[in-house]
């Protein structure tokens, strides 16, 4: 945003009381960082940006042992990345933070002060000092983990809900009576895998998708990791993936769902291949376990 529009906008909301009038802009990082806020707080479209504003505050901010600045970095970016930026911060002086800490909820929970905040933390404490402030602009504050934990969910939240979205365009125009859990099933399976890959407590990555953008009956209900479902007491893979509904049953369900399509002309992708996962996890003898396997069977076990 040009700085001409950033202080268009804080004139008029300090005209309608909406901010302190004694906030102002800043046209510089370096301005800002001489300033020695105690909170920065950064929303930021690529990885490459949050690396440069990082490095930009950090040529001006003091570490001569004043008191510290905390990062708060809402950009979605890539959990390595985000570990390097707290390392940098760090390195640089031990009084400053950096929390990576992405948002869900969109454009309307920002207007609407709703955003849940996922947090990646060095501590505890850092989270309980940070908190306040972000309940003041969002709804909920979850900590996800140590640095780098918060990017990690926010990509398995948007990864399952990317799915879900395909699901819905995709399915949705066939016909009402095709469920499209199967498909979601298949995006909350890679989800929670890959959560397990990057080392975020699966718990944690349900209890948040939960009440996130990805939150759907095949996280909250029929949660396919064994963990997860446990923690939320539901879901046959708590189980061994006993007493659900089983592949087989699904594959059988995705073969009429695909020639249903084929029959109106309407190309089906997605449900193609999750047909598709479903016959090869069959195949491998996974056909009576509940769908929710799929898990499982993705990560070779």
């Amino acid at each position: 945003m040009k700085e001409s529009n950033v202080s268009a906008f804080l004139d008029q909301a300090q005209e309608n009381d909406q901010i302190d009038a004694a906030l102002v802009s800043a046209h510089t990082l370096d301005e800002i960082g001489r300033a020695n806020p105690a909170y920065i707080v950064t929303s930021l479209p690529t990885c490459e940006a949050s690396e440069a504003v990082v490095e930009g505050l950090l040529a001006s901010l003091p570490n001569d042992g004043r008191s510290g600045c905390t990062i708060i970095d809402t950009s979605t970016i890539s959990p390595n990345v985000a570990k390097r930026l707290h390392s940098s911060v760090k390195s640089f002086s031990e009084q400053h933070e950096y929390i990576d800490a992405p948002v869900s909820g969109g454009v309307k929970g920002a207007a609407d002060a709703t955003l849940t905040f996922m947090m990646g933390c060095s501590t505890s404490e850092v989270f309980d000092h940070v908190r306040p402030l972000l309940q003041k602009i969002g709804k909920k504050s979850i900590l996800c983990g140590g640095p780098g934990s918060g990017s990690a969910v926010k990509l398995c939240n948007n990864l399952a809900l990317a799915a879900q979205m395909v699901c819905r365009k995709r399915v949705y125009r066939m016909t009402p009576a095709y469920k499209t859990n199967h498909v979601k099933q298949v995006g909350i399976c890679e989800a929670m895998n890959l959560g397990d890959a990057l080392g975020v407590d699966p718990t944690t990555l349900a209890n948040v998708m939960n009440v996130s953008t990805a939150k759907s009956w095949s996280c909250e209900v029929n949660n396919p990791h064994p963990i997860a479902a446990e923690g939320i007491g539901s879901g046959a893979s708590a189980n061994n993936y006993e007493g659900g509904f089983g592949s087989a049953l699904m594959l059988k369900d995705m073969n009429l769902a695909v020639g249903a399509g084929e029959e109106e002309g309407l190309a089906l992708p997605v449900a193609g291949l999750t047909r598709d996962l479903y016959k090869m996890a069959t195949l491998h003898g996974l056909g009576e376990k509940d769908f929710g396997v799929l898990l499982q069977f993705l990560r070779g076990a």
